[in-house]
């Protein structure tokens, strides 16, 4: 028998629809099932069930911040949006945060499991690499992270994220411009030198996906 690639359509009330439709409202619904455990389960809930992973993270985090002396590695994203600029967006983002929206902020990435931003400070439990890692990121003017033509970013938002026992273990500059139909974004992160490489590698698609849900979602609030 000729082996052959497979391809799958569907009929629905004599409508074709291409594979491709499908996996679109595969990935609605599972946002909206996503969105609803996380909505049940509950901070405190989270906190318990993910425990295990969180710990074995902080052991994995402190030891490469500890192995690396003071030294960090770098990954940067860009993004670029036409039709909202960066005093919308912020405006927006920064509401978020402030208020606190648990479910806009749970919903950028499905690996955000926790952002409570009640305090100074914003606790989170998201995937660093393979696993959830818990961390308390407060943001503040003083981050030592300079990207090349950082003068070009008027409003730039650096942030460091520590372990409960205060061991710094990542850092971030988020650095925003308008453009002539929109903005431009520059989202860096450095984790400790001696911290694998997916670690960064993962974080910049981790950056590509919530901030490109947080711009949809601002442009749909205006």
């Amino acid at each position: 028998m000729t082996t052959t690639a497979l391809t799958v359509h569907t009929d629905i009330d004599g409508t074709s629809h291409p594979r491709e439709a499908v996996l679109a409202w595969e990935l609605d619904r599972a946002r909206a099932a996503l969105r609803l455990l996380k909505q049940r389960l509950g901070d405190d809930r989270t906190r318990e069930l993910l425990t295990p992973d969180t710990t074995a993270a902080d052991t994995a985090l402190a030891a490469w911040a500890h192995a690396s002396g003071g030294r960090w590695s770098t990954a940067v994203t860009e993004l670029t949006a036409a039709g909202i600029d960066a005093d919308r967006f912020l405006t927006w983002w920064q509401g978020r945060l402030h208020a606190p929206d648990r479910d806009a902020l749970l919903a950028a990435n499905p690996e955000h499991y926790l952002a409570d931003s009640t305090g100074e400070r914003v606790e989170i439990i998201e995937t660093l690499g393979t696993g959830p890692a818990r961390f308390f990121l407060r943001f503040h003017d003083d981050v030592p992270i300079a990207g090349p033509g950082h003068q070009a970013f008027p409003v730039r938002i650096g942030g460091t994220g520590t372990l409960a026992d205060g061991t710094e273990v990542l850092r971030v500059m988020h650095e925003f411009a308008d453009t002539p139909d929109g903005l431009r974004i520059r989202l860096t992160v450095q984790f400790p030198e001696a911290a694998p490489a997916l670690l960064g590698t993962g974080h910049q698609w981790h950056f590509a996906c919530e901030f490109a849900n947080w711009l949809e979602a601002a442009a749909r609030a205006a």
